[in-house]
């Protein structure tokens, strides 16, 4: 992948695929992702061992070629990180390859800073380089900031996740806050 700069704040911001001696990098900011994410929707709270599990991961979908991950830098400080996995569904559906954007986040710092545009463009080539036709992404309902971000840079909602908590003790349905909505839909 070609090295990409861009001027923040007086500095330079190198966006590149990162090395394996970059995982600590990797991890950090994947790490704040989450805990930005879970304090959004407490069910995206990372599991006790994540970091053995992430690196596994890395090592395994690197070695595929089907994925990329991405990481800014501001000098030595990584300020972003993107990944994005390659996915083939089943001969069922006509539009079968696509790249997911599973992680976009940039440090608060750098924020607004064209950081997280770098990011997503090289995101973008990466996955149209690859022969991926789309790129798609998951984003918390909550997250009016990433909703907006997104749909600036041209992506729009094509499909909802919808979720229940069951009561797995009782067998039944557990009723949400929520539920009252519900009856009127």
């Amino acid at each position: 992948m070609p090295m990409t700069t861009t001027g923040i704040r007086q500095r330079i911001v190198t966006v590149r695929r990162a090395a394996p001696e970059d995982k600590g990098a990797v991890r950090a900011l994947f790490g704040a992702l989450h805990a930005f994410n879970a304090a959004l929707e407490p069910r995206f709270a990372l599991a006790d061992g994540w970091e053995q599990v992430l690196a596994r991961h890395l090592v395994r979908k690197e070695a595929g070629g089907q994925d990329v991950t991405l990481l800014a830098w501001d000098g030595a400080d990584p300020v972003g990180l993107a990944m994005v996995a390659g996915h083939v569904d089943s001969p069922l559906f006509r539009h079968r390859r696509w790249a997911e954007l599973t992680a976009l986040y940039v440090v608060s710092g750098v924020r607004g800073a064209g950081v997280a545009d770098r990011l997503l463009a090289e995101a973008r080539t990466w996955a149209g380089s690859s022969g991926f036709g789309e790129l798609r992404l998951y984003v918390t309902a909550s997250n009016q900031q990433a909703r907006h971000f997104y749909a600036k840079a041209g992506l729009r909602p094509i499909q909802e996740i919808w979720t229940m908590a069951l009561d797995l003790a009782s067998g039944a349905d557990a009723p949400s806050p929520d539920d009252r909505d519900r009856e009127a839909a």
